[in-house]
């Protein structure tokens, strides 16, 4: 074949110097060479039933593993709050100037505790007054009373000390819950996280005054995007980090709403905050780690080893050669799952006890035979 080759460039060598009839020569030259093209074509296939299915003879070396079923876990990670079921932001009730504080930021306070008051002399002179009016008020409707069983005097001035009394009374109750409105009271036992008062300046109804948390019932809230809503459950363990602290602990789900904001189309989910440190705080950022996906029996692979073809996903196997000369590498068609960025979950394309091609894959050709590496086969 070699020698022919070379008969065939010398021609066109001497047609390229010489001259004579060009065009007949170069009929003959063409025709010489498609019998050469012919000949070589079949010393190729010729040479590819020797190796095997069409192989050429150039082996390459790979690494090859065999996949079994095993446990595989998809995770998803989202930033959530710190937060306290008790967080209550105790506001003025009403309107005037405060009058006095009588806790500080962190102090612990108990339920009922009077933690700042706002002017009320004004209710307290309305109080005085109503007090003594309403005690002579009673001792007339008493004397009436007993003038009245003795069947003395008229009913009509028996009623009228009883209504009045009954006025007095009422108006005495509606001034002293005006006066307790000037009152801040903690709702509950917990800390004082934040004072929004001061001494001397004027407040409105309705504004924020003092914070009280109650750190003992501490949580945290997180918002899934919603393509997860039946991914995540009740009970789900989930892995909690406190990055500005540098721990990290197990909790588990204790809350999933199933309503979607329509807003940013997420829904928010709960999880227990055990073991809680006097150095977690409300508002603090955690980032949580959660197993929305479990498959104990899957196959797995290195997600760089899959690649595409248009929308195709496909990876190379290797079968052993006849005679167990070695390997011939087999393009393999697969459906890939879900993935946790370096190990990819086969949902369908591979069974257990394939051998798939896991380093020296990038420039195999289907059929091409293929050899173990020396640090593959030493087990390195």
């Amino acid at each position: 074949m070699i020698k022919k080759t070379i008969v065939f460039f010398s021609l066109i060598f001497a047609i390229a110097c010489g001259g004579g009839d060009k065009q007949a020569e170069l009929k003959k030259l063409e025709a010489q060479r498609d019998e050469i093209n012919a000949k070589i074509e079949v010393l190729r296939n010729e040479l590819a039933d020797q190796n095997g299915d069409g192989a050429p003879a150039v082996i390459t070396y790979v690494d090859i593993v065999q996949v079994q079923p095993e446990l595989f876990r998809h995770f998803i990670k989202v930033q959530g709050n710190v937060i306290s079921d008790n967080n209550i932001m105790v506001p003025a009730q009403a309107s005037g100037l405060v009058k006095r504080i009588y806790v500080k930021e962190g102090e612990n306070v108990k339920k009922g505790q009077l933690l700042a008051e706002i002017d009320g002399a004004i209710y307290e002179r309305n109080l005085a007054e109503l007090k003594t009016n309403l005690e002579l008020a009673r001792t007339l409707f008493e004397r009436q009373e007993r003038l009245w069983k003795q069947k003395i005097g008229s009913e009509v001035q028996y009623l009228q000390a009883k209504t009045n009394k009954e006025s007095l009374e009422n108006r005495l109750a509606s001034v002293e819950e005006q006066y307790r409105l000037t009152k801040f009271i903690a709702p509950i036992d917990g800390t004082v996280d934040q004072i929004n008062l001061k001494e001397g300046e004027a407040t409105a109804a309705g504004m924020g005054g003092v914070r009280v948390v109650q750190l003992s019932k501490l949580k945290i809230e997180a918002k899934l995007s919603e393509k997860y809503i039946d991914d995540v459950r009740v009970g789900d363990e989930v892995q909690v980090e406190l990055p500005v602290l540098g721990k990290t602990f197990t909790s588990k789900i204790r809350a999933v709403s199933q309503v979607i904001d329509p807003q940013n189309r997420t829904f928010p989910i709960e999880i227990d905050m055990p073991g809680q440190s006097k150095m977690i705080k409300p508002n603090m950022l955690t980032v949580l780690t959660i197993n929305d996906y479990s498959n104990e029996n899957a196959f797995t692979v290195p997600v760089r080893v899959l690649q595409h073809s248009g929308t195709d996903q496909f990876l190379f196997t290797a079968v052993e050669a006849e005679n167990n000369d070695g390997f011939i590498a087999k393009k393999r068609s697969v459906e890939a799952g879900e993935n946790d960025g370096t190990v990819a979950e086969i949902v369908s394309g591979l069974q257990a006890g394939d051998r798939v091609v896991t380093r020296g894959f990038q420039d195999l050709a289907d059929g091409q035979k293929v050899m173990r590496s020396i640090a593959e086969a030493n087990g390195q």
